[in-house]
C-alpha cells in the first residue's frame, strides 16, 4: 500500500532539484547522470559479477586489515551486506536498491538494534531475553524505515545482529560507525560498476517531480511556486474506469481501483523519469 504519510512530505520541500547535468560528463556519468543503451544480458552478467565481487572483497579487505576497529571486535564484514549486494548489483533499477535505502536503512535500523540492545542489557532478565530483544528491533526498524522512506530489507538484518551476535554485542557503540563506513563502501563500489554498462542510481533522494526554484519573486511566478509546492510530490493520477496503465514523461495514469504499493508507485516514477531523459528535459529527479 501506499502510505498517506512519509518524510518526504516535510523534507521534499527543502530538498533542491538534481543538478548533475551540470557536472563534467566523465563525473556526472559515475553518479547516474547518463541514459544507459539496451545491452545484452552478458554484459550485464558479468556487470553484476564484478560489481559483487569487488564491493564485497572491498569491504572485507579493509576490516580484515588493521584499523581503528580492531580492538573493537569489528568483523570482516556484517552478513547483511551480503544480501546488499545482490540488490545494488544485480537489482540496482529496483528504488530497494538506490543510495537513500541502502545508506539510511542500515543506519537506522543498527541504531534502533543497538539502542533496544542496550535497554534489554540493563537487567538481568532482560539479558535472558534478548530473542525478544532481537525480534522487537526488526519490528521498530521495519516501522522506521517506512516512515523515512528508505526502505531496506537486509538492514533487518542490521537491525537483529546486535541481540543475536556476542561479536556484534562487544562492539557496542563502535557498530554504527562501521555499519556506515560499510554502506558509503559499497555504495561506491555501485557507482563505479554500475555504470559502465546500465545506470545507477536511477534516482538520489527521491524519483518524484521537485519544484525548481524561479530566479525572479514576481507577484505572479510567486503565486505559480506556492501552487508547485504545494502539489503532491508524486506524478500518479488515477482515473475512473481506466484498464491499462499509461506512462508519459509528464505523467503517469493508473484505474483508480488499483492498489500501489509504494515501492510501485516509486518505479513507476523512476520510469516516467527516463522517458523525461529521453525528451530532452531538464532533469527533475533527486
Amino acid at each position: 500500500m501506499v502510505f498517506k504519510f512519509t518524510i518526504d512530505n516535510v523534507l521534499n520541500k527543502y530538498v533542491p532539484a538534481n543538478r548533475l547535468n551540470r557536472l563534467p560528463p566523465w563525473i556526472g556519468r559515475f553518479l547516474g547522470a547518463h541514459q544507459a543503451p539496451p545491452r545484452h544480458d552478458y554484459y550485464i552478467w558479468l556487470e553484476t559479477l564484478i560489481g559483487t565481487f569487488c564491493g564485497l572483497s572491498l569491504i572485507e579487505g579493509i576490516f580484515k586489515s588493521h584499523t581503528a576497529f580492531t580492538s573493537h571486535n569489528a568483523p570482516m564484514i556484517i552478513a547483511s551486506y551480503g544480501a546488499s549486494a545482490i540488490l545494488c548489483f544485480n537489482a540496482s533499477q529496483a528504488p530497494l536498491a538506490q543510495p537513500r535505502s541502502v545508506f539510511m536503512g542500515h543506519f537506522l535500523s543498527s541504531l534502533v538494534g543497538i539502542c533496544i540492545q542496550k535497554l534489554f542489557s540493563l537487567s538481568a532478565g532482560g539479558r535472558e531475553h534478548y530473542w525478544a530483544s532481537g525480534s522487537l528491533s526488526v519490528a521498530v526498524a521495519s516501522v522506521l524505515m517506512s516512515i523515512c522512506n528508505c526502505v531496506h530489507p537486509p538492514a533487518g538484518a542490521s537491525a537483529l545482529l546486535p541481540s543475536l551476535d556476542d561479536q556484534i554485542r562487544s562492539m557496542s557503540w563502535w557498530y554504527l560507525p562501521v555499519q556506515i563506513i560499510s554502506s558509503l563502501l559499497i555504495i561506491t563500489v555501485a557507482l563505479i560498476t554500475g555504470n559502465i554498462v546500465r545506470s545507477y542510481p536511477v534516482y538520489w533522494w527521491t524519483p518524484a517531480p521537485l519544484p525548481v526554484p524561479k530566479p525572479t519573486s514576481t507577484p505572479l511566478e510567486k503565486s505559480e511556486m506556492e501552487t508547485t509546492a504545494d502539489a503532491p510530490s508524486s506524478s500518479i493520477t488515477y482515473v475512473p474506469s481506466l484498464a491499462t496503465i499509461q506512462i508519459a514523461h509528464d505523467s503517469v495514469l493508473v484505474p483508480e481501483e488499483l492498489d500501489l504499493m509504494e515501492v510501485e508507485v516509486e518505479w513507476l516514477d523512476s520510469l516516467r523519469m527516463k522517458l523525461q531523459r529521453l525528451h530532452a528535459t531538464p532533469s527533475q529527479q533527486v
